[in-house]
């Protein structure tokens, strides 16, 4: 599982870092993705799709002043099956930030087949 957690924490770190070249070699050509409700209602379908919206909610960070991202990952579970591994976790803020990868390894390497980000406010969970 030491590919998965690579790929894994190679996309957090690049996101952390607002870097977006660093974040997208992480993903399939094919990926698809659904990211909170608040940055993008539609299904996001392909890498260049993806990049756009993530270029989208950099840009909203950058005009926030800041140069960079806080994400603690918490209550990390790593399953595989084959050539596919699926990965959840969560990420505490403002909101409860759920985030699951599905991963396929793909020529040796594991990729960021599907992502699928969803945030609930703390207040009304806790």
């Amino acid at each position: 599982m030491d590919g998965i957690k690579v790929t894994m924490n190679g996309f957090i770190t690049a996101f952390s870092n607002l870097d977006i070249d660093g974040m997208m070699v992480q993903f399939a050509d094919d990926a698809t993705a659904f990211f909170p409700i608040a940055h993008r209602s539609t299904f996001l379908d392909g890498k260049k799709a993806i990049f756009d919206a993530f270029s989208n909610v950099i840009s909203k960070i950058r005009s926030a002043g800041l140069d960079g991202i806080r994400l603690d990952v918490e209550d990390v579970k790593i399953q595989k099956f084959g050539y596919v591994a699926v990965a959840t976790f969560h990420i505490r803020d403002g909101d409860l930030s759920r985030r699951t990868l599905v991963l396929r390894r793909l020529h040796g390497d594991w990729l960021i087949q599907h992502l699928h980000a969803s945030n609930a406010p703390l207040e009304k969970i806790q």
